[in-house]
């Protein structure tokens, strides 16, 4: 399970909003590959505007040393919490893929130097 803190301005933060974030995070936690140090702040936010109300939710992830933000504004809280759970899951994806192909890259490139060397001896 994660560390995380979630703190709410003009938000109550109740049992079942808890629930849903800890649910919405569990998708962007298999792209963390089991990180002990990873720390998630969660802040959600209510504003009353002219037109409506508006809320706001930001989750900064921090993994071994790499700060990931995403932030988004909806007519709901529970709105803008999937925004910026997806948001934050593509990033962690999008950098997963990265290092995936960095090491494949990598391994490819030193099995062409054996199969260099075996074939001058």
């Amino acid at each position: 399970m994660l560390n995380y803190n979630i703190k709410g301005t003009e938000v109550p933060i109740t049992d079942e909003l808890r629930g849903y974030v800890e649910k919405k995070l569990a998708h962007a936690e298999k792209f963390l590959h089991g990180d002990t140090t990873t720390h998630v702040d969660i802040e959600l936010e209510h504003q009353q505007l002219r037109h409506g109300d508006k809320h706001r939710a930001e989750f900064t992830v921090s993994v071994a040393g790499t700060v990931y933000r995403a932030g988004r504004w909806a007519e709901s809280l529970h709105g803008a919490i999937d925004l910026a759970i997806d948001e934050i899951t593509a990033e962690l994806s999008r950098d997963k893929e990265k290092r995936v192909h960095m090491v494949r890259r990598s391994a490819s490139k030193i099995k062409d130097y054996l199969r260099g060397w075996r074939d001058k001896v």
